[in-house]
């Protein structure tokens, strides 16, 4: 079902189109292809919130309650294919340990720096 947030005097033809799939789309459902509607947007970092942690900083993560593991950051604004349109994790984490994880929020509940003696190389 589709929903404009808005009167229906207020919408135009523009909004409309929009809204609905292209010529091309209706083309490939027609002909029982796979067409993904919405399609994905564009991934654009500069629209994304800044992140505290660069690619290589040593973490800490929370994996329990009250547990939390060495790793190391390898991405910034990390998703997998099954996830909904639109979300994004802040980080995929390298364990130490070898296990990769992603951090749901860049929060110091969730992640944090690793303190300097803390961290063996």
């Amino acid at each position: 079902m589709l929903g404009l947030p808005m009167e229906a005097k207020d919408v135009t033809t523009e909004e409309l189109q929009e809204c609905f799939p292209t010529d091309d789309y209706l083309s490939k459902w027609h002909r029982g292809e796979e067409a993904e509607w919405p399609p994905e947007p564009e991934f654009d970092e500069s629209s994304m919130p800044e992140l505290r942690f660069e690619v290589g900083t040593k973490v800490l993560c929370r994996v329990g309650a009250s547990e939390w593991h060495g790793g190391t950051i390898l991405q910034q604004w990390y998703r997998e294919e099954s996830w909904p349109q639109g979300a994004w994790a802040p980080y995929k984490v390298e364990l130490d340990d070898g296990r990769n994880i992603f951090a749901p929020g860049d929060l110091e509940q969730i992640i944090k720096r690793r303190p300097e003696e803390e961290v063996t190389e």
